[in-house]
Formats: structure tokens, C-alpha cells, sequence
């Protein structure tokens, strides 16, 4: 069993191109990130609480950078894996 992507929602929910659905995302993301950070600063007394979805929200975007589903598609991030756990930077 397939399960759609949000790219493939989108599409299907608003009956456009996939190069529309993925700017559209693109733009949500961006506006959202905005909106997380300037939470972080606003609400210090929230501060713990807003770290942890700060932090949700950085995984999602390193997990769809660039146009890349690396949760659906993770082969792809064989690479980084391996230079933060297998091959580290000696300090």
C-alpha cells in the first residue's frame, strides 16, 4: 500500500500542476518557519514548549529540502547518516 505524499494532496485537493503544489508547500513552510522562530523569541516563558516544536519543525525541513522527500525516499539520506554517526568530524 502507497501512501500519497502532501505534494500528491495538494494536487489532487486544488486540481494543480506538481511544480504549483510544490511552491505553494514551499511557501507554507517558509511562513510557518518564520512563525516558529519569532515564537521562540516572543514567548519566553513558553520557551521549553516551543523548543521541542522548533525542533519538530527542523527535522521537516531538512526531511523535505530542496523538493526532496527524504522520509518517503530515505536511501537518499544514507549519506548524511553516515558523515554525522559512521565518519564524524574529528575535532
Amino acid at each position: 500500500m502507497d501512501t500519497a505524499n502532501s505534494v500528491e494532496c495538494y494536487i489532487k485537493e486544488h486540481n494543480v500542476t506538481s511544480e504549483v503544489a510544490l511552491a505553494k508547500i514551499s511557501d507554507l513552510v517558509e511562513h510557518e518557519w518564520k512563525t516558529t522562530n519569532e515564537a521562540r523569541f516572543k514567548n519566553r516563558e513558553l520557551l521549553s514548549v516551543v523548543q521541542r516544536v522548533s525542533n519538530c519543525a527542523m527535522c521537516a525541513m531538512y526531511y523535505c529540502h530542496g523538493m526532496r522527500d527524504l522520509y518517503t525516499n530515505s536511501k537518499d539520506l544514507i549519506g548524511t547518516i553516515e558523515s554525522h554517526f559512521v565518519n564524524p568530524i574529528s575535532l
